[in-house]
């Protein structure tokens, strides 16, 4: 008997079931809210018994916890890689602006930020340490970005302080990303970025040279 070949479908069925089961609980968390889901719920909505949800996650806090953790991988992992490429390309101070634009404009248009479980992330950052925990991973892993970001730019103009410019940089857009996508804001997505970008400019060089 080929014991390869008859634990392959068992290995596919099993695959399956745990992409269905976490697919399932990220739309009910989007939708419902975190509390206002249980296991069961989700095993229903999985089509699948209760017994095989246990099979993979000991509850809704472990699928939970899995769900943001592929979420910023797939997110950050994304977007730092691109955002790397463009500040490669400044090659002298008259890119700055043009560069620290686009920098910003694909942060906040990522697909993912308008996700439902993006928001559900953020406000859950407020009441379960697990999820704080991952989301300070994150932003130290954005930090570090901008770090070696705002370090490259200094080649070309001196920046006072780089660790709480990088601080600043980093709360503004998170900011600016939930209003455009979740909290809702009068101002058209385009002259926001533009602004922000001038904005970060005139803070990072025109006061360049003073403590």
């Amino acid at each position: 008997m080929n014991t390869v070949n008859t634990l392959k479908p068992k290995q596919k069925r099993s695959v399956e079931t745990k992409r269905k089961i976490k697919l399932a609980a990220r739309e009910l968390f989007s939708e419902l809210g975190y509390y206002s889901v249980t296991s069961n719920t989700i095993a229903s909505s999985a089509k699948v018994p209760i017994g095989s949800f246990y099979n993979y996650f000991g509850d809704k806090k472990a699928i939970l916890i899995e769900l943001i953790r592929d979420f910023n991988s797939e997110f950050h992992e994304d977007a730092i890689h691109k955002n790397s490429l463009i500040f490669k390309e400044i090659t002298n101070s008259r890119d700055i602006l043009q560069h620290l634009e686009l920098i910003i404009e694909r942060t906040l248009l990522q697909t993912n930020l308008a996700d439902p479980f993006y928001r559900i992330i953020h406000a859950l950052q407020f009441t379960e340490p697990d999820v704080l925990k991952i989301s300070e991973e994150v932003r130290d892993m954005e930090m570090t970005f901008l770090t070696e970001f705002l370090e490259r730019m200094a080649k070309y103009k001196p920046i006072s302080n780089i660790p709480l410019t990088a601080k600043l940089i980093h709360s503004t857009i998170e900011n600016i990303g939930l209003y455009i996508h979740h909290l809702g804001t009068s101002f058209e997505q385009e002259h926001l970025i533009k602004e922000t970008a001038k904005m970060f400019f005139s803070y990072l060089f025109q006061n360049s040279n003073q403590a």
